[in-house]
């Protein structure tokens, strides 16, 4: 799990609870985006996760979290955990009055690697009843908390 939030400028968000139940308050209309990436490092990977409050017509607002954990035995376990840490950060956001889209980094291409994990992730998301987006739709992973696992 990932324990500390923060906002672009380093900020730490002691309640990322209490942060975005705020923000939409001020953003009746909002909606919130959740997505996850990891990037392999020397001997770890990197988790990040983005949870963006946006607005249609006004932008998005951001906070991530960021974990390190050892590098898993293949690329499918590290997808996998991608997938398995958006829903356990979601889970936390369960009692905000907006619905919550999960942003995969899954290719829906069957020429990708990433596609071997498509439909169970998909399924697995809305099964938790969430919504779920991946690419070419995923924009809070692949640009959003993409950005934060470099």
């Amino acid at each position: 799990m990932i324990s500390n939030f923060y906002k672009e400028d380093g900020t730490v968000v002691l309640d990322p609870l209490r942060y975005v139940n705020n923000w939409l308050l001020k953003h009746p209309k909002g909606e919130i985006h959740l997505g996850c990436d990891s990037k392999v490092k020397r001997g770890y990977v990197k988790y990040s996760v983005a949870i963006c409050m946006r607005e249609i017509g006004r932008g998005v607002h951001e906070i991530f979290g960021t974990r390190n954990t050892p590098k898993p035995k293949d690329r499918y376990s590290r997808l996998w955990e991608e997938v398995n840490l958006a829903v356990q950060v979601a889970h936390k956001f369960d009692t905000i009055p907006s619905p919550i889209f999960i942003h995969v980094d899954l290719n829906k291409d069957p020429n990708y690697f990433s596609n071997s994990l498509y439909e169970a992730s998909l399924g697995f998301i809305k099964s938790m009843g969430y919504n779920a987006l991946a690419k070419p739709d995923a924009w809070a992973a692949s640009s959003g908390a993409h950005s934060h696992c470099q």
